[in-house]
């Protein structure tokens, strides 16, 4: 027998997992790359302002929409409270993921019990 015989005799086995290890490991950080090239992170946060609260809606980590006022309406006004700018930032953030556009109106903010300012009677067309 010769000395190559005896050596894949002793380690062939394990130099054969090894390696199927090794191609496992390399098959699965191509098809995770693949994967998020195709995919993206969309992330809702709340955030406090000068006017009371925003949102920020962020992609990968960065951001994409920056919510400081409330949307659609003549002013300047901040949500009154974090769970307000959450509820329409989800909406927001739920079209966005749809691949809709990322709008919403102000009956829909009040459909999401958002207190509005008096005077929403000058709406921005």
């Amino acid at each position: 027998m010769t000395r190559m015989g005896a050596f894949f005799r002793k380690w062939g086995l394990s130099l054969a997992m090894l390696a199927a290890i090794i191609a496992a490991v390399w098959i699965g950080v191509v098809r995770r790359m693949n994967w998020k090239k195709g995919h993206v992170l969309v992330e809702l946060k709340a955030i406090r302002t000068p006017l009371g609260w925003g949102y920020d809606i962020l992609t990968d980590g960065h951001p994409y929409i920056h919510q400081n006022i409330i949307p659609d309406i003549a002013g300047q006004y901040g949500f009154r409270t974090k769970e307000e700018a959450l509820a329409v930032g989800g909406k927001v953030k739920d079209r966005l993921v749809a691949n809709q556009m990322p709008v919403i109106s102000i009956e829909e903010m009040r459909q999401l019990n958002v207190q509005l300012p008096d005077d929403t009677t000058n709406i921005k067309k």
